[in-house]
């Protein structure tokens, strides 16, 4: 039984440019990463109490179900 290593070869080598490409990425550099970066100013600008008590609200608007009027209609 015969293995075809062009395909594998040229997958490896894709991934790998591709994942370097990612990682070396000149874009983003670690003195400009900060929390405004990845979330709302007004969230990092919060005091920990103002935080925990805002996430608290937004998790339970995102768990309470919807009010929401389901009509039935029999065919």
């Amino acid at each position: 039984m015969r293995i075809n290593l062009k395909p594998i070869v040229i997958m490896f080598f894709i991934i790998y440019i591709f994942v370097y490409a990612l990682s070396s990425c000149s874009v983003l550099k670690a003195d400009e990463l900060n929390c405004e970066t990845f979330v709302k100013e007004n969230i990092c600008n919060m005091t920990d109490e103002e935080a925990e008590a805002w996430f608290w609200e937004f998790f339970k608007s995102i768990m309470e179900p919807k009010e929401t009027e389901v009509e039935i209609v029999e065919v």
